[in-house]
C-alpha cells in the first residue's frame, strides 16, 4: 500500500498531466528497460529489496531492469554479502533482473570476480566516488580488461562527485574496444566532452538516471540516440519523473519518436538478448 501510495503521489493531483503525457511518449506494446537500479543497503540509510523493485517496476509499467548492490556498509572485504543479495532477488524475480555484481578495485577482488561470472551475473557495477578510485588506477584498468575478456558490460558511475572521466578512460576504451560501458549519469559532470570523445566507440552507452535537463538536453544534441539508454537510480530517483526527464529532453532536443524505443529499451536490451 505505501508503495503504491509513492507512485500515486507522483501521477495524480498537479502531477496527473505530467504523467499522461510521459505515457502518451511510450509506445503502448513497449517493455521500459531500466538500466540502473539497486537492491539492499547503503552506508547512506537508503534501502530497496527484491520486492520493493518488483512493486515499483509493475506500478510503472517497467518490465526488467539491471540491479546490483548498494554501497553497502557490510560489504566485506570482497562485496560477496551484496552480491549475494542481489543474485537472491534475481532468483526470486529471474524475469525481471539483469544481475550485476560490485567489486572495490582497492582490496583483491579476483575471487569474487570469478566467483560471479561461474555463477551467472550478467555485469560488473563500479564506483569510483564511494569507492574512491580513479579510472586510470592500474588495478582498474586491469579490471576492465577482465571484463572484456569475460564478455561482460561494466555500469560505472559517472555522475556527482565526479572529477575525471573521459581522460582517464578513453585509454582504456582505445585498447579494449570489445569492452562494454554503461557511463551511469550520462557523464554529467562533463557530458559534452563525453560524447564528442566517445562517439566513435559504439559499445559505449549513456545512462540517463538522476541527471539535469540542461545536461540531457546537451546529451541528446549531441550524440546518436542509439547510444542512450534510460535508467532510474531506484532508490535515489524514481520512475515517473525520470521518465519524464528523459523524455522531456529528448523532445526538446528533437529526437524523433521513432528513436524512442530504443532509448527505452532497444539500445541496452540487444546486450542481453
Amino acid at each position: 500500500m505505501e508503495q503504491r501510495h509513492g507512485i500515486e503521489a507522483l501521477t495524480s493531483g498537479a502531477m496527473a498531466s505530467v504523467w499522461e503525457w510521459t505515457k502518451s511518449k511510450i509506445p503502448s506494446d513497449l517493455g521500459v528497460f531500466d538500466a540502473h537500479a539497486h537492491i539492499g543497503v547503503d552506508i547512506d540509510g537508503r534501502t530497496m529489496t527484491g520486492e520493493g523493485m518488483r512493486e515499483r517496476m509493475q506500478a510503472a509499467g517497467i518490465v526488467q531492469s539491471i540491479v546490483f548492490p548498494l554501497n553497502d556498509p557490510n560489504a566485506r572485504d570482497d562485496y560477496s554479502g551484496p552480491n549475494d543479495v542481489v543474485w537472491s532477488a534475481y532468483e526470486d524475480y529471474p524475469d525481471l533482473f539483469v544481475p550485476f555484481f560490485r567489486l572495490n578495485p582497492h582490496l583483491d577482488y579476483d575471487g569474487e570476480f570469478a566467483r560471479c561470472i561461474e555463477r551467472g551475473f550478467e555485469g560488473l557495477k563500479l564506483h569510483p566516488v564511494s569507492q574512491e578510485f580513479e579510472l586510470d588506477n592500474p588495478k582498474v584498468v586491469r579490471l576492465f580488461g577482465m571484463a572484456a575478456g569475460a564478455n561482460i558490460p561494466v555500469l560505472i558511475h559517472a555522475g556527482f562527485a565526479m572529477q575525471r572521466i573521459v581522460e582517464p578512460l578513453l585509454p582504456t576504451v582505445e585498447k579494449h574496444p570489445n569492452l562494454r560501458l554503461i557511463l551511469g549519469h550520462a557523464a554529467m559532470v562533463e557530458t559534452l566532452e563525453a560524447a564528442r570523445q566517445f562517439e566513435g566507440h559504439p559499445n559505449v552507452l549513456f545512462e540517463t538516471s538522476v541527471v539535469q535537463a540542461k545536461d540531457l538536453y546537451v546529451l541528446f544534441s549531441s550524440l546518436d540516440p542509439g547510444r542512450i539508454s534510460y535508467g532510474s537510480d531506484i532508490p535515489y530517483g524514481d520512475y515517473p519523473s525520470t521518465l519524464h526527464a528523459t523524455l522531456a529532453a529528448a523532445d526538446a532536443a528533437g529526437v524523433p519518436d521513432e528513436h524512442i524505443p530504443g532509448i527505452l529499451s532497444g539500445n541496452i536490451r540487444r546486450w542481453f538478448g
